[in-house]
């Protein structure tokens, strides 16, 4: 049995932002992103959103009081298998995010990264 490629071209960051959302057709919901790169991430939703449903996030960073504000599209949802989120697993594709929120979510990665290699 062979392993499956990844097809995904940018290295995914792990971290767990919360945050909420709102699709085109007025849907609202809280969201938690597991991981993400520059074109994509995942995360969990509290409400279904159909796949290829427009989402605006606002994703709350530590330490920040102004949220990250990104727009994406819904490519994937599924049921979530675990206990301790959300009831939904998506995979987003990001198409709008400005580059002052961009640079603020890759420092948070980062320092995030960081903090964990010291405990491994």
């Amino acid at each position: 049995m062979t392993k499956q490629a990844d097809k995904r071209r940018f290295l995914r960051l792990n971290a767990f932002l919360e945050g909420t959302f709102e699709t085109e057709d007025g849907v609202h919901g809280l969201i938690m992103l597991t991981n993400f790169s520059k074109e994509g991430m995942k995360a969990s939703l509290n409400r279904v959103v159909e796949n290829g449903r427009i989402v605006k996030l606002e994703i709350w960073l530590p330490g920040s009081i102004i949220p990250a504000f990104i727009k994406g599209k819904v490519v994937w949802i599924t049921r979530s298998n675990k206990e301790w989120t959300y009831d939904f697993d998506a995979g987003i594709n990001v198409l709008e995010i400005n580059s002052e929120d961009k640079q603020r979510l890759m420092d948070y990665a980062y320092d995030h990264w960081r903090s964990q290699r010291g405990k491994e």
